[in-house]
């Protein structure tokens, strides 16, 4: 099963001063921005897959499911990476490099809007409320590519909150780069940028038959859009069922929504009373 690294990386530049994070995902990855006048910082959040065998298994099985959902909705663990959106968080996609082998293009970006608008509204699998108070809008197409480079670093802030696939070292779903200005306690986010491995047949929007090795498009980056808002990682070992874990099982559609940890760790952020 793919695992996200949960390493933070943070570099001073003098320029502007500017503080820059990055993430590279198997799942997600965060930045954040205070003022004008203050460092800018990188956040950059990693998923792997791959490195570890797999082991078949049935891929939408309703015992495997019942598990999950129940042990989702027990489980109050979280973390917090120090910046959050103060404003609306406005992002577009460069529908020219979704890959073809997953189809129809509106069907890819109704898939990354889903996600978007999970972590917006906290959507999640326990019955909880969906009042979280984070603003995010899907602003349409856009040319410019997320700011990410292949290895899962972070490339240069271009002003643009973009969603793009691209080519990502092999182990690599996923990577996210967010930009912030303050501390790590209390940043604030201005820029976020997610690119996804463009690899033929590595992702699906649905459960594909006799799926092995093939992981969601849209619990990947429900998982990247939490870091966009600040979510960090939990372990996989203890956390294993919840959307913000470091590992992300292959075939499983069981992170579409948030679990409790991740909806109580956004709530206690944006949440409202």
């Amino acid at each position: 099963m793919p695992k996200i690294d949960s390493g933070l990386a943070a570099a001073r530049r003098a320029l502007i001063p500017l503080l820059v994070c990055a993430l590279a995902l198997v799942t997600g990855p965060a930045t954040s921005f205070r003022d004008a006048a203050a460092p800018l910082h990188v956040a950059r959040s990693a998923t792997a897959r791959g490195w570890l065998p797999v082991i078949p298994a049935p891929p939408t099985g309703e015992i495997t499911e019942a598990a999950q959902e129940s042990s989702r909705c027990a489980d109050p663990s979280g973390t917090w990476l120090g910046m959050r959106w103060r404003n609306e968080l406005r992002w577009r996609v460069n529908e020219r490099t979704i890959p073809a082998y997953l189809g129809d293009r509106t069907a890819v970006v109704d898939t990354l809007r889903s996600a978007a608008t999970t972590v917006d509204t906290g959507r999640n699998d326990c019955g909880l409320p969906e009042n979280l108070g984070i603003q995010e809008s899907y602003a349409g197409k856009t040319d410019h590519r997320a700011g990410v480079t292949a290895d899962g670093g972070c490339g240069e802030r271009d002003g643009h909150n973009a969603v793009s696939f691209g080519r990502l070292n092999q182990g690599l779903l996923a990577v996210t780069c967010i930009w912030w200005y303050g501390g790590k306690e209390n940043g604030r986010s201005v820029e976020a940028d997610i690119l996804i491995d463009d690899t033929e047949g590595l992702f699906f929007l649905s459960v594909p038959p006799g799926c092995g090795s093939r992981w969601d498009l849209e619990g990947t980056i429900t998982h990247e859009f939490g870091h966009a808002f600040g979510l960090g990682h939990v372990a996989f070992a203890e956390h294993g069922s919840l959307t913000m874990t470091d590992g992300l099982p292959d075939c499983s559609t069981a992170y579409r929504g948030l679990g409790l940890g991740d909806y109580l760790t956004l709530k206690q952020q944006y949440g409202t009373n």
